[in-house]
Order: C-alpha cells, then structure tokens, then sequence
C-alpha cells in the first residue's frame, strides 16, 4: 500500500528534510485499523506520530542535501515511522514501544542506488522499509527487546553514514508539528522539478507560445541539479517525473499529461521530446538563500522574437500557496480521469473528511487503500 501511494509522486512532503510522510503513516494506520478494535481518531494519532518522526528523521540527517549523496531519506525514516504509526494502532505500552523504537532506529537504511529500468525496485525496497516497522512493532508486542545498548547520534552517524543530529528528534517536540511545513503536490512530479514546470506554465499563461521556443535554462539550487538534469527516457516512467526538461516540456505542450501517474502520452511523444532536447538544468546561487525551505526555480526562456525569464519560490501546495479545498478535488478528479474513476471523487472526499470520527467512514478508507 505504501509503495502504491509513493510511486504516484502526488504524496506530500517536507522540503527541509526531502521527505514524503504520509506516504508511510497512512497507508500503515489503515492497513492495520480494521483488525485493531480501536476508536478511530487512533487513526488520527497514529499518523500524527509516524509524520512527525518521520520528517524529524530527515531533518536529522539533513535529507535536502544528503539526498544528493546517495540517500533516500523517506526509506532511511520509513521503517521507524512505520513502526511508531504500527505502536499507537497497536496500543502497545510505553516499555513495548522503546523497544520497537530502539530496534527500527537499528533497521534504518544508508544508501540507496539508482534505478533506472522499469519495472523498478526502487519501490519493492520502500515497502520493505515499511513493512519492516511493521514487524518490530509486532515483535515488540510479543516481548522482543532491544539492544541494551543507547541509539544516539554518534552511533547512527557511524550506521548511515551521514551526520545525523539526534537532538532534532526531540527538538521543541510537544510545543508545535511539523505539518504546517509539509507541501502537498498539485499532480504527479518529483517536487525539485515542479517549480520550473510551474514556471513554464506561468509563461504559457501569459501569453508564450511552446511552439517558438528555441531554448530553455533551468536555474534551480545546486543540490537539485544533479537530480534533475537527467534526460527523459522513453524506457523509464520515472523520468517523466523526475527530469525537469522532460516536466518543462509537459507544461508548455500538454499540460493536462501532468496529472496522469503513468505519463501514458508523454515518454513517447515526440513533440515533447524535441522540446526537452532543447531544456538544460544549471545551478542558480539566487536560490540557495532560503533553500531547503523553498524549493525554487528559475526559467528561461529563449525565442527568435527575444527571451523572458521567471521566478517561481511557492509553488502550488507550498507552505505559502496552499492548495484549498477546490484545487484538492479538482486534482482528484483530473488525476482518477485518467483511470475513469471520476465518480468516485465526492464519496472518497465524504469517507475523508468523517475519518477520524466515524468507524464507517474509517472502515470505508481502510478499503480504498486495500483494494488499491
């Protein structure tokens, strides 16, 4: 369920820590709500927890940037959010709860690789993440321990790899959340290239023909570039969301592909190809004042009548320039469009908004994410 939700790329995130929570605590708190017996505003709080360790972990070992090295900061935090979600839904006592921490802390994945061919394993290894906080919750509650010995922040340096400041697990924890910092995706797109999608859809709007554009430079901060730089390639889906040339291209020519997971007329659209042929990524030092906060991008644009330029820091589904109810269903209904389950937009919306309150609703939830 969660790789389902991840693989999507229209989860939220947190640009600070580069990490999609909900992508994890949902599908995890309504997978395990039915067989539960719990009120369900557990549900609830079981979220509430996983998010916010789960950002915590990646603010800890500064994900916006070691992402760049070879991390994966949402699988290196899955497995504990993944537990924590599974404690509160199991109702497991506090000692039982230690010990499942401590040992999913222990289970915290270092590097990731680079997967390029589909199908890909990229998120056979999430679910495993996952589903790994899962069992030692299950464990924990069967009485497993620990290791005696203490998780700080000198020994998860040395297992990651990577600094990692433990005292960001704990920081201010009690006076405030980190969800009013997490963004939510307007389509499907890697969120390091959706600030120059929208940049070349703000230039279409006012009045830029795709068809004249002879070149494009895409200036974003420096540790997005190796990302996004990569060309599109017909053979792998992730391109499409990933490749800010290949997402610049989308824009300008068929903006509605955006919403569609699969990029089913886009890998193989030649229009669309010959434009991202023309894109190039670089680094903009303007932009790295406010980073990892605000993701932004720069885009230029280059036509036989002269070029134009525009900065875009908050994108749609930014802390500041959230998505309200409206742009939330009109999301949902473009993106299931595209699997002709429209109809089903105004009773998902129902289920959601009575969650929380009601084991009808909770129940009804628990079996869109099953049958996923």
């Amino acid at each position: 369920m969660a790789a389902l939700v991840r693989l999507t790329e229209m989860d939220d995130i947190h640009t600070g820590a580069n990490t999609t929570p909900s992508s994890v605590a949902a599908p995890v708190a309504f997978a395990l709500y039915p067989g539960s017996r719990r009120d369900p505003r557990e549900i609830e709080n079981a979220i509430f927890v996983g998010v916010e360790l789960l950002v915590r972990f990646g603010k800890a070992m500064d994900g916006a940037r070691t992402f760049a090295k070879g991390f994966w900061p949402t699988r290196s935090a899955a497995t504990l959010a993944a537990c924590a979600t599974a404690c509160r839904m199991l109702g497991l006592p506090l000692e039982r709860t230690e010990n499942a921490l401590n040992l999913a802390m222990m289970c915290s994945a270092g590097l990731s690789g680079r997967f390029v061919r589909e199908p890909s394993g990229r998120w056979i290894i999430f679910a495993n993440a996952v589903a790994t906080g899962v069992r030692l919750a299950l464990a924990a509650r069967e009485g497993f321990n620990s290791a005696d010995s203490a998780i700080d922040g000198a020994w998860m340096s040395s297992a990651l790899g990577v600094e990692f400041d433990a005292d960001e697990m704990t920081r201010g924890l009690g006076n405030g959340s980190v969800f009013p910092e997490l963004s939510l995706k307007p389509y499907s797109t890697a969120r390091q290239s959706l600030a120059a999608a929208e940049g070349m859809r703000r230039l279409v709007a006012q009045g830029l023909d795709a068809k004249t554009v002879e070149r494009v430079i895409v200036r974003v901060p420096s540790a997005h570039v190796a990302m996004i730089s990569q060309a599109m390639n017909a053979q792998s889906r992730v391109s499409a969301f990933v490749s800010a040339a290949c997402q610049v291209a989308t824009a300008a020519l068929s903006p509605d592909d955006l919403h569609d997971p699969e990029r089913r007329h886009v890998l193989h659209n030649r229009a669309i190809a010959d434009l991202a042929a023309r894109v190039s990524v670089e680094a903009g030092p303007a932009l790295e004042q406010d980073f990892p906060r605000i993701w932004g991008a720069q885009v230029e644009v280059m036509t036989a009548q002269g070029s134009r330029s525009i900065t875009v820091r908050d994108a749609p589904g930014s802390p500041d320039n959230r998505l309200d109810e409206s742009a939330l269903m009109d999301k949902a209904r473009r993106v299931l469009a595209w699997s002709q389950q429209a109809q089903c937009v105004d009773a998902l919306a129902e289920h959601a908004r009575g969650m929380f309150e009601s084991d009808a609703a909770a129940m009804a939830m628990a079996d869109v994410f099953a049958q996923a």
